[in-house]
């Protein structure tokens, strides 16, 4: 009784040993994707995006139209749902180049974001951006309770906030300023929170389901790294709504 409790405690450590080093290298996968968007954000955004009297040149109005960001989302979902549904015949460095790939195609989009906001006010907004996924990031990993529930809500309400961001670029009056503006932006940014807390949760379940298969648990890290990644910069662009004007 004893030797199988004691077994049952060291196959329980071992086991959440393996799962703080999934997390963590999904999370460094992730901090070198963040790199690799930073880079491109900031060589895309100085010598592309900007010409040389500081105006904003005619890639940059391209990248700014609703047919960019129509694109954008479309492309979003076909890239992660084609990865998801070839993961198990995909190799690690495949899944890496897709991880890699995404994350420079998002600094690409970055760079329209922040290139005519004061440096300085980015590099805030960027530290507010982090406390934030850090936290709801935590509240994933220790929260007991299954959020899938209450993610569906969230993502149907972030579909529907992106989609009336997308709307109010073709009509104006569905473009919402001010405090209207600003409460609109609370309610995607609190939605897009709670489904990063979910993500956070399901990478725990994914490793719980991949533990005897390190390669595919390997995959998946870096296909987690991808989508915290995604809602990292989520949390960056509506803070950037929300406060970029200052």
């Amino acid at each position: 009784m004893n030797q199988f409790s004691n077994n049952s405690v060291a196959q329980g450590g071992e086991m959440d040993l393996g799962l703080r080093s999934f997390m963590l290298g999904t999370y460094k996968y992730m901090v070198a994707a963040m790199a690799v968007s930073a880079l491109t954000a900031y060589l895309f955004g100085t010598y592309v995006l900007l010409t040389p009297s500081g105006n904003l040149s005619s890639i940059g109005h391209m990248l700014n139209s609703p047919a960019a960001a129509i694109g954008l989302v479309i492309g979003i979902m076909v890239m992660f749902g084609a990865v998801g549904r070839k993961m198990y015949s995909m190799s690690v460095g495949a899944v890496k180049m897709f991880l890699f790939g995404f994350a420079g195609v998002m600094g690409v989009w970055l760079s329209s974001i922040a290139v005519m906001v004061d440096p300085m006010i980015s590099v805030r907004i960027f530290f507010m951006a982090t406390v934030a996924f850090l936290g709801v990031s935590l509240v994933g990993y220790t929260i007991k309770k299954d959020l899938g529930g209450i993610a569906k809500f969230f993502i149907m309400v972030f579909v529907g906030f992106v989609a009336i961001n997308i709307l109010g670029m073709f009509i104006p009056a569905l473009a919402m300023s001010g405090t209207a503006g600003f409460i609109f932006n609370l309610v995607g940014l609190v939605a897009i929170c709670g489904i990063t807390a979910w993500e956070t949760q399901s990478l725990k379940r994914i490793y719980y389901n991949t533990a005897g298969n390190p390669e595919m648990a390997e995959k998946m890290a870096v296909y987690g790294a991808a989508s915290l990644l995604l809602a990292f910069i989520n949390i960056f662009s509506i803070l950037m709504s929300m406060f970029g004007g200052d």
